[in-house]
C-alpha cells in the first residue's frame, strides 16, 4: 500500500471523540478521544489533547494528557508537557524532563 493510498486521521482541538479508529496511516489527536486507538503509523497526543485509550501503533508521542494503555512496536516518546497515567510496550522510551509519568514501561525485544 503506497503513501497515497490513505490519508492520515486527526481529530481537531475542541472536539470530542469517542469508540474506535483503526487506520493505516498516522492518527493525530489534538482534540478529546476516548476508545481504542489502531494505526499503521504513528500516534501523536498533542499539547491540548486529553486521550483515555489503549493505543496499537508503530510509534507513540505524547505531549497532552494519555491515561490507558498502550503497545507500540517501536519507540515511545513523552515531551516535556506530558502527562501519563499509563502502561506502555515497545522498543525504547524517551522521558523530556517535565513530563510526568505514572505507569510502566515494558521494553520488547530488539531484533537483530
Amino acid at each position: 500500500m503506497s503513501r497515497r493510498d490513505f490519508s492520515d486521521c486527526m481529530i481537531g482541538e475542541g472536539t470530542r471523540v469517542g469508540g474506535t479508529i483503526d487506520s493505516p496511516g498516522m492518527v493525530r489527536i489534538d482534540g478529546e478521544f476516548s476508545g481504542d486507538i489502531k494505526s499503521g503509523a504513528s500516534v501523536i497526543i498533542s499539547k491540548k489533547a486529553v486521550v483515555h485509550a489503549h493505543i496499537n501503533a508503530r510509534q507513540l508521542v505524547v505531549a497532552g494528557k494519555f491515561s490507558g494503555s498502550a503497545v507500540i512496536e517501536g519507540g515511545v516518546r513523552y515531551a516535556e508537557t506530558a502527562r501519563i497515567e499509563a502502561d506502555c510496550t515497545g522498543k525504547f522510551l524517551i522521558v523530556e524532563a517535565g513530563a510526568l509519568v505514572n505507569g510502566q514501561f515494558a521494553r520488547i525485544d530488539i531484533e537483530d
